[in-house]
């Protein structure tokens, strides 16, 4: 089949599959097919009960001291931040509707375009764009990624490079239609390959066939702009993350785009502490979002905020130094209380 046929038989699919389907599917932004998730919680009171786990959350409450102490109660719960959607239903609450909120420029170099449960990432560059995450499916890529690039002021045929945080429909949905049109290369974890490859949400997310995996400290340069790519393996084992050199004010400041958060394992905890002692802290990163708002320190009220007023002195979003080191300790932490409340901490 050529790239032409292919192309208008994925835009026939997605336009038969309709919202009720993917509505069903997990709901707008959930996962609906794609590699399995590894998130393993303990229950609430097994996580209460535990001398152990308690005293990780008592450390993390420490490192958060009077400053940061919402910071360690966010993620010292036995599931840790969970999206909204989750954790409504998880409450027996209707779902949310969805809203379409982009685009955002939260830095002069990077816009948030998508909805208020799931979004991807733009970083413009001279010589192209790098996109992070491409939506739910070949009709977002159509009437959302598209659209909202355009109204940005960015052209999506130069899109050069896709970067597929993790293999769940709900971030790759979108990369099979991008790649045939614009040819852009796509990058993705070799362990989530087959997810991606066999798609997701019957036919509204077509899978695709990643072109270069992902290796942890990997440096993808694009025109004038390095990003650095981290190994986050845990929600599932391909999930990546992304540091930008975002600007703002004159200056750059280094954010990391992590797709998942979870640490369910010793080896996943041991990988997030590498990526944060031994990358994150020595590049100095200042902030940390994820596609799903109100996971990370991109929460969607401040989102619109900065979407409705562009920051003209600090911006709420950058952590000083001490701070942003002590957030990823926290993390950590709360991720051992939850390992340790399985009887799974060997360290």
């Amino acid at each position: 089949m050529t790239r032409t046929l292919a192309l208008a038989a994925a835009v026939v699919a997605a336009s038969q599959f309709t919202l009720f389907a993917q509505q069903q599917a997990q709901g707008r932004g959930g996962r609906a097919g794609g590699a399995p998730a590894e998130d393993n919680f303990p229950s609430a009171e097994q996580f209460a009960n535990s001398k152990e786990a308690q005293a990780h959350v008592a450390a993390a409450t420490k490192i958060g001291g009077s400053d940061m102490a919402d910071t360690a109660k966010w993620f010292c719960t036995n599931t840790g931040p969970q999206r909204v959607a989750l954790a409504r239903q998880a409450q027996g609450l209707p779902r949310l509707p969805t809203v379409q909120e982009g685009p955002i420029k939260l830095f002069d170099n990077l816009t948030y375009i998508g909805f208020n449960d799931v979004g991807a990432w733009v970083v413009p560059t001279s010589a192209g764009i790098i996109l992070f995450d491409t939506l739910n499916s070949t009709a977002d890529a159509m009437n959302v990624i598209e659209p909202e690039m355009q109204k940005a002021g960015f052209d999506p045929a130069q899109i050069k490079y896709i970067l597929i945080g993790h293999g769940h429909a709900d971030h790759f949905g979108g990369a099979n239609y991008l790649q045939m049109k614009y040819h852009a290369k796509v990058l993705a974890a070799m362990p989530d390959w087959a997810a991606i490859q066999r798609g997701g949400r019957g036919n509204a997310a077509p899978g695709l066939m990643p072109e270069m995996d992902v290796t942890d400290g990997q440096k993808l340069t694009l025109g004038d702009t390095t990003v650095t790519l981290i190994r986050l393996p845990g929600h599932t084992p391909g999930t990546i993350g992304m540091v930008v050199p975002a600007k703002f004010g004159g200056r750059t400041h280094n954010v990391a785009i992590m797709s998942g958060t979870q640490m369910p394992t010793q080896d996943s905890l041991d990988a997030f502490k590498h990526v944060f002692n031994d990358e994150l802290k020595k590049l100095n990163v200042e902030t940390f979002l994820g596609s799903h708002p109100d996971i990370l320190m991109n929460s969607l009220m401040l989102m619109e905020s900065i979407r409705d007023t562009y920051p003209a002195g600090s911006h709420p979003l950058l952590l000083a130094k001490n701070k942003a080191d002590r957030y990823m300790d926290i993390m950590l932490e709360c991720a051992r209380a939850r390992l340790a409340a399985q009887g799974r901490l060997t360290s």
